[in-house]
């Protein structure tokens, strides 16, 4: 039978298990430390929104646990990463709690060293690096790191090269393959992932996949062998004080193809649509009968339905795109999916995975594919990340093993477009421009920030596949908008992604 679980009721659940080190500090304090940096030293393009992604983390573990301590822009020093003052009287640092959070600027150079600016020059510079760390001899077990390149593994970088010096019983390390976009939600919505009955790696990835598809975030654990390592990067839910051998290192992280042609074209009758009355409940309570056995229904934060139906077999098979493909057609007939929206074929995310010990390399594997099909509203697709999507999860015996439902029955579809902040008047798109004048202003924007500092940003580019003309989801309804991704090169080994969206009216 069907279990029915709505995370959005769901605010009390410590994410802290407590463990055998806890017991060391005789307190079940000094669970968490966060760090932050939006204004950086002169030289360094300054961000906007790092404060906010570690308020959401900050904000839900508050509730159980008074965090030891969160320092900001120029407070944030070397010290807290290096050896000598990482637990500074026993409260400080990021080597004097269990759980640390640090958002910023990092990246990663062609010998896998790990590099963040910080915001004084403590140490003589404002740099650290993965290099000059040494976590997890104390009390650390789990890092987040929410910058850029701080977790990479392809292209002959893997973590156990970058972090192998450094880890001393780190049981997991959280970052990117690539550089990511800077946004405020991480924090909050890692944690309404993880009350969807998430592993910690899965509310990882998944938190990320709601802000941009086209970012690659990648977890890592570590274990005494390769199967403990593989089941805690996998499965491990709750933060555990023990400390984690070093011998096996496993991680996971996606990326994904695009199928389907982007719209570039602006509809010649600008619309805007109203979502139905149905209530997130109601649509759930219409798959209660459709899935058997001993699956889980959620209701996400956003409204949101997902099913877990198994869990992906344990096989060296590949299956290829087409048959995922059509494994993942059949579930939405069998399943009735597709009854309310009109859906085109988007993409397909693979969930890899790899590891590897001071002696051997197993190398990465597809786990799973997430066949993704995004709600047309009049011919026109839905471009918010995390709105308007039909996933499918298969694994590679083609046995579907979730699927996750965004899309919402439209009520109404109005030829006048719901009233935007900042409406962009349709006489900026010229013949020459074309699309790339609506985004004129907000890139301005953006780049007068990141260069308050003093750094002006060396370059600017399109994030491929990342400009379309569609609907963005705001509540229940959707306006005509132009969104791109653009990348901004500060120079130093360091650059952020940043998202444009304008609506059109």
């Amino acid at each position: 039978m069907t279990e029915l679980f709505d995370a959005r009721l769901v605010s009390g659940t410590d994410p802290n298990a407590g463990g055998a080190d806890d017991a060391l500090k005789g307190t079940q304090q000094d669970i968490y430390f966060f760090t932050s940096i939006e204004d950086f030293p002169p030289g360094v393009g300054d961000l906007g929104l790092t404060h906010d992604d570690a308020q959401g983390f900050y904000d839900y573990v508050k509730q159980f646990n008074t965090p030891n301590g969160w320092y900001k822009d120029g407070s944030v020093g070397q010290w807290i990463y290096e050896e000598t003052y990482d637990n500074y009287l026993d409260d400080y640092g990021f080597d004097a709690a269990k759980v640390v959070y640090h958002s910023g600027h990092g990246g990663m150079a062609s010998n896998g060293v790990f590099s963040i600016p910080v915001g004084n020059d403590w140490g003589g510079d404002h740099w650290t690096s993965s290099n000059d760390m040494r976590l997890g001899n104390e009390y650390a077990r789990y890092v987040f790191w929410s910058t850029c390149e701080s977790v990479r593994v392809k292209n002959g970088h893997t973590p156990n090269r970058t972090w192998g010096t450094a880890n001393l019983g780190l049981r997991m390390i959280f970052g990117y393959e690539t550089v990511s976009v800077d946004n405020g939600n991480y924090g909050r919505w890692f944690f309404e992932e993880w009350n969807k009955n998430k592993s910690f790696s899965t509310a990882f990835l998944d938190a990320s996949w709601r802000i941009s598809h086209n970012q690659e975030p990648a977890v890592t654990a570590c274990g005494a062998t390769q199967a403990e390592a593989s089941d805690r990067v996998f499965n491990e839910r709750f933060f555990d004080g023990g400390r984690a051998s070093t011998a096996w290192w496993w991680w996971r992280w996606y990326n994904m193809a695009t199928f389907r042609a982007r719209s570039l074209e602006i509809p010649t009758a600008v619309r805007s649509a109203k979502f139905g009355p149905a209530s997130p409940r109601d649509l759930a309570g219409a798959w209660t009968d459709r899935f058997g056995g001993e699956s889980q229904l959620v209701i996400g934060a956003n409204g949101g339905r997902e099913v877990t139906l198994a869990a992906p077999a344990d096989t060296n098979s590949q299956l290829t795109d087409d048959e995922a493909v059509a494994v993942a057609r059949r579930a939405i007939e069998q399943y009735r999916l597709s009854e309310h929206a009109d859906l085109a074929l988007d993409h397909i995310r693979y969930d890899r995975h790899a590891g590897a010990s001071a002696d051997e390399r197993v190398e990465e594997r597809i786990r799973e594919r997430t066949v993704s099909f995004v709600q047309l509203i009049d011919g026109v697709p839905v471009v918010t990340p995390d709105g308007g999507r039909l996933m499918v999860r298969v694994d590679n015996e083609s046995n579907v093993t979730g699927i996750a439902d965004s899309t919402r029955p439209v009520a109404d579809l109005r030829d006048a477009a719901a009233v935007p902040p900042r409406p962009v008047p349709r006489a900026r798109v010229s013949a020459e421009s074309g699309i790339d004048g609506l985004f004129g202003e907000a890139l301005q924007r953006r780049l007068r920030r990141a260069a308050s500092g003093g750094r002006v940003p060396s370059a600017v580019r399109e994030v491929p596949e990342s400009t379309e003309v569609g609907y963005a989801v705001r509540g229940d309804d959707a306006v005509l908008v132009a969104r791109r991704e653009v990348e901004v090169d500060f120079g130093s080994g360091l650059a952020k992604r940043y998202v444009l969206e304008e609506p059109i009216s």
